[in-house]
């Protein structure tokens, strides 16, 4: 049970103090200065020892009505689209070339396709990066635009050089946010550029959030001029994400069945999800107010009497 408006607990916890400190009070103070045999002659022994204010009770229980207390919904009516796949490519100039044939930003752009076409009933993101990040695509469902523009991914559509994945993991968390979505799957495609302590740092903070991150990585170390293949890197990153990391062929193929993108596996993934079984809550306020109508009407004999 959660309360939804938790702030109307503070006037019902002054509330019942009140009512706890003056119903010990005595009602009439008269009890007080004349002998008792008197004041049990004068009342005809009816009086009342004790005050007990109803309607501060009967407030404190609307309080308490107020803040909300309610019950995940367990039905299967509560659940919604909150399952989204984000692609992450990097653009950068090292993803030109052509140690993956006919080069890694080709193969990047098959592996891109291929994941949207896994994606089924999940929305589809798409980020790319370099020197900074852009959103190309928000999360979405419409496959052929996601398909367009993921053929004109091109090194220069950045315009800042470098390989800030950092930035793109940030933009991908602000994506998360806006769009609802509760369990994302995140794929980075990549050659490690970008890869160092910061980017593992929100790797491992959108996991601790229940967000998955796959690496996949294009790419040797036997092409001249080109950045470093930091493949022990990109395996840290991948057990930061709670993810796999998987390596393309020399012609750009990926085994992308060792991620479990079926959509058995996205379905079981929905239904055994803590995150995904109780989006909507049911208010139990009612039911406290029910409580206030003995009171009430108690209050309402008594005024009358």
């Amino acid at each position: 049970m959660i309360f939804l408006h938790p702030w109307w607990l503070l006037p019902a916890a002054v509330l019942l103090t009140l009512y706890v400190i003056l119903k010990h009070q005595r009602a009439d103070n008269w009890a007080q200065v004349i002998a008792r045999p008197v004041y049990e002659f004068l009342s005809s022994g009816n009086h009342t020892t004790a005050f007990k204010p109803p309607g501060l009770l009967i407030a404190a229980l609307a309080c308490i009505a107020l803040s909300g207390p309610a019950f995940q919904a367990e039905d299967q009516q509560s659940y919604r689209h909150s399952q989204g796949f984000i692609i992450i490519a990097d653009v950068s100039r090292s993803m030109t070339l052509e140690d993956i044939s006919p080069s890694r930003l080709a193969a990047v752009r098959n592996t891109a396709l291929d994941l949207a076409h896994r994606a089924m009933a999940n929305s589809t993101a798409l980020i790319v990066y370099a020197g900074d990040a852009f959103l190309v695509v928000p999360p979405s469902f419409d496959q052929s635009n996601f398909q367009n523009n993921v053929t004109l991914l091109e090194h220069g559509i950045v315009p800042l050089e470098g390989s800030n994945l950092t930035r793109a993991l940030s933009l991908a968390w602000s994506v998360i946010e806006d769009s609802g979505l509760i369990n994302a799957r995140l794929f980075v495609l990549s050659d490690t550029g970008g890869f160092n302590n910061k980017s593992d740092a929100a790797i491992a903070r959108l996991a601790s959030y229940g967000h998955r991150t796959d690496i996949i990585v294009y790419g040797s170390n036997n092409t001249d001029n080109a950045t470093p293949f930091d493949l022990q890197t990109a395996k840290a990153l991948a057990k930061s994400g709670n993810g796999k990391l998987l390596r393309a062929d020399a012609i750009g193929r990926i085994d992308l069945g060792q991620l479990n993108l079926s959509s058995e596996r996205i379905s079981q993934q929905l239904l055994t999800s803590a995150g995904l079984t109780s989006i909507r809550w049911r208010n139990q306020s009612h039911w406290i107010l029910l409580l206030a109508v003995p009171l009430m009407l108690w209050l309402f004999v008594r005024e009358k009497n």
